[in-house]
């Protein structure tokens, strides 16, 4: 039971947080950010569509990035390079949170057919990792963001297509500072839900001691 009691206090983190990560790249996410970073000063091209070929490749809408406007191209062949990097580490995260839900919903089945009070212990401990993992990404990204963003893509990433000029498009509609605010954003989403969950396991366990 213990070893279950661990794979549920991974696993479904790893799900919620992935949910957040999903939602925050979408193309109506992009396009609330629209204006709101000094970049955004700088684009002269149709913002709305290249978000759309942005998020639209991530999500898998479109094969391809590139494309052109007014018979320029839009992306460098470095940008597009990198967005295949980038969409295949996103697919490898989604399939881990796909098996990370199933795995997770499983155990927490089996668990409460065999002792529904202690699954509702093991939720109710889940806050335990979260909080030390968003205090410190948390605190990293309000002190040193440009550290944190360089550590990510030097994890995550082989190469340095990632460095990319300031005139690029990517950069001009995603800035440095469009992903600390996702990031936040992520995080406390986040934190707010492995807080209801405290909430809800703690009131469940609450009324399972009185029966």
């Amino acid at each position: 039971m213990k070893v279950m009691r661990v794979v549920i206090l991974i696993t479904i983190p790893i799900f919620i947080i992935m949910v957040f990560a999903s939602l925050l790249t979408t193309k109506q996410y992009l396009l609330l950010s629209k204006g709101r970073y000094e970049s955004h000063n700088e684009i002269e091209f149709d913002h709305d569509y290249a978000a759309d070929r942005i998020m639209g490749y991530l999500n898998y809408r479109y094969d391809e990035l590139q494309y052109e406007e007014n018979g320029v191209t839009m992306f460098r062949q470095t940008e597009i390079d990198h967005m295949v990097d980038v969409k295949n580490l996103y697919t490898s995260l989604r399939l881990i949170a796909i098996g990370s839900l199933i795995i997770g919903v499983s155990i927490s089945y089996l668990m409460y057919k065999r002792d529904k009070k202690y699954l509702w212990e093991t939720y109710k401990l889940m806050y335990i990792g979260p909080t030390f993992f968003v205090l410190f990404l948390g605190g990293w990204i309000l002190i040193d963001f440009a550290q944190a963003f360089r550590v990510f893509h030097e994890l995550f990433f082989t190469n340095d297509d990632w460095i990319l000029y300031s005139t690029d498009t990517l950069i001009l509609i995603l800035p440095q500072m469009f992903w600390m605010v996702s990031g936040l954003i992520i995080l406390i989403l986040f934190s707010v839900s492995i807080g209801g969950i405290y909430l809800y396991s703690a009131k469940t366990l609450h009324k399972l001691s009185y029966k």
